[in-house]
């Protein structure tokens, strides 16, 4: 038999029994390094999803309270912070119900979201929102007074064609809103309105993780969790620390002396648990608006 018909014959035992181990070594090492770098790859996921995780958090929470007065804020624990969040403001756009003697019906332009008409709503107004109307306070006509109701009733109208503020507008609707009790003074073409709907910015469990959740209270029911950012750290381990401060950066219990809210979150770097715990915390200062030139009734 010829070499060449030898060498197309294959290796020796020998041969086979040497590549073997070398075979199993090198994927062995091979998959060592691809281990490694796995490992690698999800500290480094875990740790940029904490940071992301809680800059998430600190913009929900800046967004939902920087609209906010101290009299807006209803509650506050350091697992949940309740308020009566803004959805929009809008002006009176008719008056004629009221020079009937109608105070309890409001006509304005659309609260719809989707309108692209220069109003910008966060939600659409639904019944058992709060709303808040202003008129001139006749003591002083520099201040003003916020009369604060509830929505009783929403239609459509058309009540404000010849408005400037609908002026220009393909669709003319207006949303007409009854309240649930009327309004001390006749309302005036201009006057500003606000809704607002209560809100809770809470830290609440899934499954054995820690998340922070919004919930909205309609109609006297609030619906259910919608998360936001997480997972967070329980509130045995101070995952969320939330508290008052008046104007000279003091802590303070008193609603009505809050000049800013300061949020405190904490998050494990390595929630897998393969690492040692590291965590990471995001610490911030929301300022409130003032009203010194604003009375309710």
């Amino acid at each position: 038999m010829s070499r060449v018909a030898r060498w197309r014959r294959g290796g020796t035992l020998v041969e086979l029994l040497i590549a073997l181990p070398i075979a199993a070594l090198l994927a062995v090492a091979a998959a060592a390094t691809l281990i490694g770098a796995w490992r690698i790859g999800r500290r480094a996921e875990a740790s940029q999803g904490g940071t992301r995780e809680l800059r998430h958090a600190q913009a929900a929470f800046e967004s939902e309270l920087r609209p906010l007065r101290a009299g807006d804020i209803r509650a506050l624990s350091d697992t949940a912070l309740e308020f009566d969040a803004l959805l929009g403001a809008g002006v009176v756009c008719d008056a004629t119900a009221a020079a009937a003697g109608v105070n309890d019906r409001v006509e304005m332009a659309s609260a719809d979201p989707a309108d692209a008409r220069g109003v910008s709503w966060a939600s659409s107004v639904q019944i058992g929102d709060d709303l808040s109307l202003w008129r001139a306070d006749a003591d002083s006509l520099a201040s003003l007074i916020e009369h604060r109701t509830t929505v009783r009733a929403i239609s459509w109208g058309a009540a404000c064609t010849a408005s400037p503020w609908m002026a220009g507008w393909a669709d003319q609707r207006t949303v007409r809103l009854t309240l649930a009790d009327a309004s001390p003074s006749a309302l005036v073409v201009g006057a500003p309105v606000a809704l607002h709907r209560r809100t809770r910015l809470t830290l609440y469990r899934s499954g054995v993780l820690w998340y922070l959740g919004k919930r909205a209270r309609t109609s006297g029911v609030w619906d259910g969790v919608q998360p936001v950012a997480g997972p967070f750290l329980s509130p045995v381990q101070r995952g969320m620390t939330a508290q008052l401060l008046d104007a000279g950066g003091t802590a303070t219990l008193r609603l009505s002396d809050a000049a800013a809210v300061r949020i405190e979150l904490r998050a494990d770097r390595a929630p897998d648990g393969r690492t040692a715990a590291r965590r990471d915390t995001a610490t911030f200062d929301v300022v409130l608006r003032a009203e010194s030139a604003q009375r309710r009734r």
